[in-house]
């Protein structure tokens, strides 16, 4: 995968071109909804505001760029009229300000505020104590294995993937940027200086035209472009990433490799004491406290399916379900955990179909319903009834990227390329029109960038599309995870323990502190995808800690493991599970990478 991403932002050109005459009517009939829906409505929630000590009186809460706000009272409540995707900030003297972004599922926000201070987290292993970013920060001007990123602070000795490390003071001021003296320490690296306004690296092998460009990660900060504005004497340290240990870091965006510098003038800001963190994408390495056989994941049984398995017969348990029908109609989870237990328990596939038709009928406008309803047809490989409630998600909810991203993911399921790509680019140019925020490949909205790509890849000879540029995937990480939630308001945090016994942790939240995961929310996205590193050969643990969803209801998490992602024997596994008990941790499932399962 690592390479073929970057490369589709030479594809795209084509694919519109080959797409756009065939849709542009429907192109234009959907951007008339979309525009439609573009005018939101206010609508008025609720809230209350704590801290350790309890509620919180005369907190401030506003829409982020504007003067409207009000304040809690006594009780640290509050009542608002907003509208979705407004972006509501909660501050007060003393604590860290925290972003909620407002969707249409909002009504009632929890919010707790913390004091600035300085949190220890410390970890152990083998009664050795792990340092925490702050204990990293004051190491970090006699260690010179130790880099300041945008996720973090890496320390070389503890990375799990290969670096080139070079110290700034071995860099000689030749030429007109200390591109030129880099070059001597990295033979590999080419600088493309054809347009002296977009001076491009290259870390790999192949030809430019094939190649992703490098990107760039200064004193904590991403840039596209080579930052040829640094003076070679503010260099402090450079480590370059190539690699698997590139995209595990940095996700397709870094298929073309990573070139991380920390400048003498930011460490200078540091030793000064000045605040910053450096761990902005909320992805961070660390070392599993305590590994055990994991328990495999079983969710809280609810109290009909207690009552259904009472049953000795399908006869008695149909009795049993008509008894319970009456109390629990509202609930559209009865509905799919009932069709379950007759599926499984007794075998009886009429029965349980009837029951997911009825879901689909009484909550055909409730979208997190819909939504858990269709990652169930999933599962079960039913990717045709699955694509018909799709459908209907998008005219509920046309606004939202993911409603198109599960409508392409759909038709690509079911075999229908050609539609899945026209979704896609349909989507890209209404955005690019109409929304606020445009369309960004290789950020916000990264999930379609790659899953259209691996599509031209895998059918673009059928589909008549030059997938010459997509081709190359020697070096590309083979298996990948989606995560996908039917509430917005999901809130849970993955981890990710290696075959090393290290763990990345993963969180969604409603008060996300990195920018490109706002944006995700604001844009209506509720997926997450992840490569594992290949050269880790071995199990990988994935676990989860769920935080609840403001309702009364579980959250569907939908899991897709694909391997040999983007390889013709490319295979994936839908599982589905229920999440219900919050602030537990839980084991979900296991991977393992050499043997592919």
């Amino acid at each position: 995968m690592k390479k073929e991403v970057h490369k589709n932002r030479y594809l795209i050109k084509s694919v519109h071109h080959s797409l756009i005459k065939i849709g542009l009517l429907l192109s234009f009939l959907f951007m008339s909804l979309f525009s439609v829906q573009s005018q939101e409505k206010e609508k008025g929630i609720a809230g209350i505001v704590t801290t350790d000590d309890g509620p919180l009186n005369n907190a401030n809460v506003i829409i982020k760029g504007s003067s409207q706000g009000v304040k809690t009272n006594n009780d640290g409540r509050f009542e608002f009229a907003v509208k979705p995707k407004d972006i509501l900030v909660f501050s007060y003297v003393g604590m860290h300000s925290t972003e909620v972004v407002v969707t249409e599922k909002t009504d009632f926000l929890r919010i707790k505020l913390v004091p600035k201070i300085e949190v220890l987290d410390e970890v152990t292993v083998k009664k050795r104590k792990r340092k925490t970013q702050k204990d990293l920060l004051a190491d970090y001007p006699t260690n010179k294995n130790l880099l300041k990123t945008s996720w973090g602070i890496l320390d070389k000795d503890r990375s799990t993937f290969s670096m080139r490390m070079v110290d700034g003071a071995d860099l000689v001021a030749v030429g007109t940027d200390f591109l030129y003296s880099l070059q001597n320490f990295i033979p590999q690296m080419r600088v493309d200086r054809d347009d002296p306004g977009e001076i491009k690296v290259y870390l790999q092998s192949w030809s430019y035209n094939a190649s992703p460009k490098a990107i760039f990660d200064v004193d904590g900060f991403i840039y596209e472009q080579a930052p040829i504005f640094i003076d070679v004497h503010n260099i402090d340290r450079i480590a370059v990433l190539t690699r698997n240990g590139a995209f595990s870091r940095y996700g397709p965006q870094g298929a073309g490799g990573v070139i991380i510098i920390n400048t003498k003038e930011q460490t200078r800001i540091d030793e000064l004491g000045v605040k910053r963190r450096y761990d902005n994408s909320g992805f961070r390495d660390s070392i599993n406290r305590e590994f055990s056989v994991p328990e495999v994941f079983e969710p809280k049984t609810s109290t009909y399916i207690m009552r259904l398995n009472t049953a000795t017969s399908f006869e008695e348990a149909h009795k049993l379900f008509k008894d319970l029908i009456s109390e629990n109609k509202k609930s559209p989870y009865f509905f799919l955990e009932v069709s379950d237990y007759f599926r499984k328990q007794w075998g009886n596939e009429k029965k349980a179909d009837e029951l997911l038709q009825q879901a689909a009928e009484n909550f055909s406008t409730d979208v997190s319903a819909l939504k858990a309803l269709s990652y169930v047809y999933e599962q079960q490989a039913r990717f045709d009834n699955a694509l018909e409630i799709y459908l209907k998600i998008l005219k509920l909810k046309s606004r939202e990227a993911q409603s198109h991203r599960d409508v392409a993911n759909a038709y690509a399921q079911i075999g229908n390329y050609r539609k899945a790509l026209g979704v896609y680019t349909r989507y890209e140019l209404a955005v690019n029109e109409l929304d606020t925020i445009p369309f960004d490949k290789y950020g916000t909205d990264m999930l379609i960038t790659t899953e259209s790509a691996n599509i031209i890849r895998l059918n673009g000879k059928e589909l008549s599309i030059d997938r010459s540029l997509t081709e190359n995937e020697a070096d590309a990480p083979s298996t990948r995870i989606v995560f996908e939630w039917n509430y917005a308001s999901a809130e849970f945090e993955l981890q990710f323990v290696n075959p090393q016994n290290y763990f990345d942790e993963w969180m969604n939240t409603l008060q996300p502190n990195d920018i490109l995961l706002q944006n995700q929310k604001i844009k209506g996205y509720s997926s997450k995808e992840f490569f594992l590193d290949d050269y880790l050969k071995g199990e990988w643990q994935i676990k989860v800690r769920y935080f609840g969803n403001a309702t009364e209801f579980p959250t569907y998490l939908k899991i897709t493991t694909y391997f040999d992602y983007g390889k013709s024997t490319q295979t994936q596994q839908i599982n589905v599970v229920k999440l219900l008990e919050e602030q537990v941790t839980r084991y979900l499932f296991s991977v393992d990478t050499a043997l592919k399962q």
